[in-house]
């Protein structure tokens, strides 16, 4: 099982999500990229598009999520974003 680490999802209006993850995939505007724990630390800009988020406790989620910036440092990985809904949510509509 991959180590777990700190991830926040950040919007204008709330978190969607402030938990530990073993894995989170978010669209850079050049590709998808990975994050697991230790990666290297970064900053990237992120387009529209899927965030998947792999956890022990909630196996795997996926958010919509539409532009803004990823960090990742030694306390984990941060995403701030102008909006992002679980995939459940916007089927629902």
């Amino acid at each position: 099982m991959a180590r777990p680490f700190h991830l926040e999802v950040v919007t204008p209006t709330h978190k969607l999500y402030d938990e530990d993850a073993d894995m989170v995939v978010v669209r850079t505007v050049v590709g998808d990229e990975a994050y697991l724990y230790d990666h290297i630390h970064t900053n990237a800009i992120i387009g529209q598009g899927l965030l998947k988020i792999r956890s022990e406790e909630h196996g795997m989620q996926v958010a919509e999520c539409d532009g803004g910036f990823v960090k990742v440092n030694e306390s984990g990985v941060m995403i701030v974003t102008k909006s992002a809904e679980w995939k459940t949510d916007l089927d629902e509509d």
